[in-house]
């Protein structure tokens, strides 16, 4: 039997092996023929997990079929160990994770662990690409995997630099809606009433985290604002976090030696 020459994909996500975005993810990708895909995936729900390692408990890897695999620990966690062990002889040549029932924009990329399962593959070295769905309930992927069947060849052949990776945030529902694609820049929001105060059946009060609706900063460029007028949006992001204008500007604090003495310009 000939060797399986054709390039290899691993895909994981944050809302379980189960989820219908991930078989969506899937399903377009199998669908070109043109790449091998292994599956390897939190065993559930692991929504706004951010880049979380599972430090405390034993991880297990549960077979769901040929080339696919649940891991019971973090979208972190399943990146990694698909690293690590079940492609450790067959590494992949591109890490995909998704597709989020929700977007992923702004600054919900640092409590996504759809977008920390992608970082975690380019800090592997992998090229890596993040997919969401712009609707928090979708109804209809079929213009997602048409669209991704249609685009991936493209993307895929556009070199990332080291230590960037692709937020990808696509329209729920029918491709004959989309209005094209734009490249963005994170855009800004603010959630209302984040901390609720609630009381249980005992009498008890407790607090639950879960905001109440988003009210985005309606900026020229930005993914919201291309994925409010219909567009899918692209924002590449780095792992690299410096803030490299304030890295030079702070500069003047340097100095060798111990502390100088308190109101002493000197340095």
């Amino acid at each position: 039997m000939e060797p399986d020459n054709r390039k290899h994909i691993l895909i994981s996500n944050d809302d379980g092996i189960h989820a219908a975005g991930i078989g969506a993810l899937e399903e377009a990708v199998r669908s070109l023929g043109t790449y091998r895909v292994t599956v390897v995936a939190p065993h559930d729900q692991q929504s706004a997990s951010s880049h979380s390692l599972t430090l405390t408990s034993p991880l297990r890897i549960i077979e769901h079929g040929p080339g696919r695999f649940a891991v019971t620990g973090t979208p972190t966690d399943s990146v990694l160990v698909a690293m690590e062990k079940i492609l450790r002889s067959d590494p992949p040549d591109y890490v995909m994770s998704g597709i989020n029932h929700g977007p992923n924009m702004g600054e919900d990329v640092i409590y996504s662990g759809t977008v920390a399962a992608a970082m975690e593959g380019t800090m592997c070295g992998v090229p890596s690409y993040a997919f969401s769905t712009v609707s928090w309930h979708p109804t209809d992927f079929s213009g997602a995997i048409a669209f991704l069947q249609r685009w991936l060849p493209d993307i895929l052949a556009f070199p990332l630099r080291r230590g960037t990776l692709l937020n990808v945030n696509i329209p729920d529902g029918p491709l004959a809606d989309y209005r094209g694609v734009r490249v963005t820049r994170l855009g800004s929001r603010v959630y209302q009433n984040v901390i609720t105060d609630q009381v249980d059946p005992h009498g008890k009060p407790y607090l639950w985290i879960g905001g109440k609706g988003v009210t985005w900063a309606r900026d020229q460029g930005t993914d919201y604002e291309a994925v409010n007028a219909g567009y899918v949006s692209v924002t590449p992001l780095m792992v690299d976090l410096t803030h490299y204008g304030l890295h030079q500007e702070m500069k003047s604090l340097e100095f060798d030696g111990p502390p100088p003495a308190a109101g002493d310009a000197a340095r």
